[in-house]
Parts: C-alpha cells; sequence; structure tokens
C-alpha cells in the first residue's frame, strides 16, 4: 500500500471523538518565538464542543508562542499500562490559540479540574480556546485516519 493512510469511516471517527472527549490533558506543540525551535509542553484541557480550553500561565514559555504564533499542535492519547506505547491510539490536531471568557467558563472549568480551583483566579492566568481545524488520528499499527472538523464535532465530552 502507497499510501498508509485510510479513508477515515465511522470506526475512526468513534474512536478519534473518545480521544477528543475524555481529554483532561495533552501535549501542546508550539514554535519558541526567540529561538525558532520547537518547544512541547503538557497542558491541562476540557472539551468543549468541537473545540478545547485550555488554563495557561501567563509566566509560562508556551503563553509566549502563542502570543507571537496562535497556530500550534496538539497531542492526546495516553499510552495504556501495558504493551507498546506506540501501539496505543493518539490523535494530534492542529488548532489555533484565542481567547476565552475565563469568569463564564470557570464553573464548567473546574468541574473537570477541581483542583485547579487553588489558581484559576490567579491574575496571571488566562482561559484559551483551542479551535479544532483538523486532526489525525493513529488508532494503532497500519491505521491511520486524517481527520476533518466535522468528524470530531460528535465528541462525548462535557461541552
Amino acid at each position: 500500500m502507497a499510501d498508509l493512510v485510510r479513508p477515515t469511516d465511522d470506526g475512526a471517527r468513534r474512536q478519534a471523538q473518545r480521544l477528543f472527549g475524555t481529554a483532561r490533558h495533552g501535549a501542546l506543540g508550539v514554535i519558541d518565538p526567540a529561538s525558532g525551535a520547537p518547544q512541547v509542553s503538557r497542558v491541562a484541557l476540557r472539551p468543549d464542543g468541537a473545540d478545547l480550553l485550555m488554563l495557561v500561565s501567563t509566566l509560562s514559555h508556551h503563553w509566549a508562542a502563542l502570543e507571537a504564533r496562535p497556530d500550534c499542535s496538539l497531542l492526546l492519547g495516553e499510552p495504556g499500562p501495558e504493551g507498546d506505547p506506540l501501539a496505543a491510539p493518539r490523535l494530534t490536531l492542529a488548532v489555533r490559540a484565542a481567547m476565552a471568557q475565563k469568569e463564564a467558563l470557570k464553573p464548567e472549568w473546574l468541574a473537570w479540574h477541581p483542583k485547579a480551583a487553588l489558581y484559576y483566579d490567579f491574575a496571571d492566568f488566562r482561559l484559551m480556546r483551542l479551535e479544532v481545524s483538523h486532526g489525525f488520528l493513529v488508532g494503532g499499527f497500519g491505521r491511520a485516519f486524517e481527520l476533518s472538523r466535522a468528524d470530531l464535532e460528535n465528541s462525548k465530552g462535557p461541552g
């Protein structure tokens, strides 16, 4: 098979929606504005419709990167406790960071991340909306799929 990316089917959509709809954390990929080098940070997330929310401190390195260039990438999915971690499903999303309504979304965020009540109201924290453009699902060995925003919109997330 020359092209290893399979046609997107309902099984791939369901698997991607499950990863998306249960995401509490992910790996955020940005470009460091000072060096131009790629940088990855673990971030807390909450699904919100077809997008994700992320609470971020303005003191973090990825904040400066997002201010300079809001287009970024997000990796969702955790390897299981056994077996090959590369066989575990994972979803890479192309996203664009934008400001979200921090006060209005506070109850939803704290329902998903209750320990964040300790710092949610700190002046340096901002709530960001990660607007999903498209994604790429690796559903296991030999199972790769390109996904549109519409493929992810029926996630089982809280929002």
